[in-house]
This record gives C-alpha cells, sequence and structure tokens, in this order.
C-alpha cells in the first residue's frame, strides 16, 4: 500500500492511499491533507492500518516530529482512526 502525494495549492498536500478492497469494484480513495506552515497540520488521520503508508508519505515532505497540529473533520475511524500513533509516547 502506497500513499500519492498531490500538491493542490501553495504549500498544501493532498496525500491519497487507493484501497481496491473497500467499495468493489471501484476501490476507495483516503485522503488527509499536510498544511505546510510555520506549524505544519495534518487534517485527518486515516484508518489506523493506513498509518504506516501515510507517515512515510508525510515523511517526503518534513519531519513528523515538526507536525504541530492534528485536526479532523469528525469522529470517525477514517478520520481519526490512527490519531493515537502520531502522538509522542507519554
Amino acid at each position: 500500500m502506497t500513499t500519492r502525494l498531490d500538491e493542490i495549492a501553495d504549500g498544501i498536500f493532498r496525500l491519497s492511499t487507493f484501497i481496491p478492497e473497500v467499495a468493489p469494484p471501484a476501490g476507495f480513495v483516503f485522503n488527509q491533507f499536510l498544511i505546510l506552515a510555520d506549524q505544519p497540520l495534518l487534517f485527518h488521520t486515516g484508518h489506523r492500518q493506513l498509518f504506516p503508508a501515510v507517515r512515510d508519505a508525510l515523511e517526503r515532505l518534513i519531519d513528523p516530529a515538526t507536525l504541530r497540529w492534528i485536526s479532523f473533520g469528525h469522529l470517525e475511524g477514517d478520520e481519526c482512526g490512527a490519531m493515537n500513533l502520531w502522538l509522542p509516547a507519554a
């Protein structure tokens, strides 16, 4: 599984992961959005199983340790299922 990166506006990236097993036969694309700024923001964390692919894609743009904000539109597994994986260990 790989996550594609597309710059959709200056400093705003869509991270897209296609999963063919979801909603066959067409499949489904899960998206997260990264806003590069002094304090980078990730909108949506995606499903827990997407975390490795999304993190790998994010690492191509920034050091994940510099990610300052995580936000989401609502509470569902596809929006924030990997939230605890992004947070530093206490």
